[in-house]
């Protein structure tokens, strides 16, 4: 035996653990991915990953599993689908799924690109292409929807961590490092009890339309007296015919935390108001922005 250390290995392979672990997470994909997948299906995967979803849909009966994958996690996902038999079916491809071609069109489409905010990881523009290029027309899509989630949150430690680059250190200004945090989607593992207002929901989608830069004004009701300190972002997706997955907290799937959007100034709510959330995002998911209504918009740098 020989080993060596790759910091950009382990934690990529750390990466891909977290989820592989993630019961929940695997299930409700494989479970979808058994009724959906029909024999001699052709199957298109964006963000293969280690290949499990690919090799699930192999066993679903599927005659041909294109793989896509851009990360160099592809040399694990070789290496699994080896190791399992499935070489003469699943073929993988190195990659974005913009930019590759493949020899036949696909019957079905599985994508976990899902982000903690459900948009962030650019599913919508994934999807999209891949339906105008790599499906047949009518292909099934998993997930076949995707909603986004919002709620007022009460972080007054999130917030404090925040506020401390406000102040000098080490006779330096760091103000800088305060705009970038506040104005940046971030994600942490949320507490109910964090959470003053009911979750609302903000976009959904069922991958049918064309992707367009998204905004939406919601009203979500206080449950509570509360400093709303940041907005909380969760997805809830069917990703397959009644099997749903959410990671809304508490989270069921711990290889997916919550989205957070700091406010730069906190808002006091009370009891039974309504909090008027207001959200907007690209179409590719990396650029938001959002406010309570009557608090300063802020926005994620282009």
């Amino acid at each position: 035996m020989s080993a060596g250390y790759d910091d950009s290995t382990v934690d990529r392979l750390d990466y891909h653990a977290s989820m592989l672990t993630d019961r929940v997470r695997i299930e409700a994909f494989m479970r979808a991915i058994m009724v959906v997948v029909e024999p001699g299906d052709v199957v298109v995967e964006i963000g293969a990953g280690t290949g499990v979803l690919a090799m699930f849909a192999a066993k679903a009966g599927a005659r041909a599993v294109y793989a896509i994958e851009q990360g160099p996690i592809i040399d694990v996902a070789r290496q699994m689908v080896a190791a399992n038999g499935y070489e003469d079916r699943v073929r993988l491809i190195s990659g974005t799924s913009t930019e590759v071609e493949l020899p036949e069109l696909g019957d079905v489409l599985i994508t976990e690109t899902i982000g903690v905010a459900a948009l962030d990881e650019g599913i919508l523009g994934w999807v999209s292409d891949a339906r105008s290029r790599l499906l047949k027309p009518g292909a099934t899509i998993i997930p076949s929807r995707l909603a986004l989630l919002a709620a007022a949150l009460e972080l007054p430690r999130g917030a404090a961590e925040t506020a401390r680059w406000t102040r000098p250190m080490h006779s330096l200004d760091f103000t800088p490092m305060h705009r970038l945090l506040i104005n940046q989607l971030s994600w942490d593992e949320l507490s109910p009890v964090s959470v003053v207002s009911e979750p609302v929901e903000v976009f959904t989608t069922d991958f049918t339309e064309q992707p367009a830069d998204l905004k939406a004004l919601v009203r979500s009701v206080a449950r509570r007296d509360a400093t709303v300190h940041a907005i909380g972002l969760w997805f809830a997706a069917e990703v397959g015919p009644g099997i749903g997955l959410s990671n809304a907290p508490p989270s069921p799937v711990p290889s997916w935390n919550q989205g957070v959007l700091m406010l730069e100034q906190p808002v006091t709510v009370g009891v039974g108001e309504a909090v008027t959330i207001e959200i907007r995002v690209t179409s590719d998911g990396r650029s938001w922005s959002w406010r309570i209504v009557d608090a300063p918009l802020q926005s994620t740098p282009l």
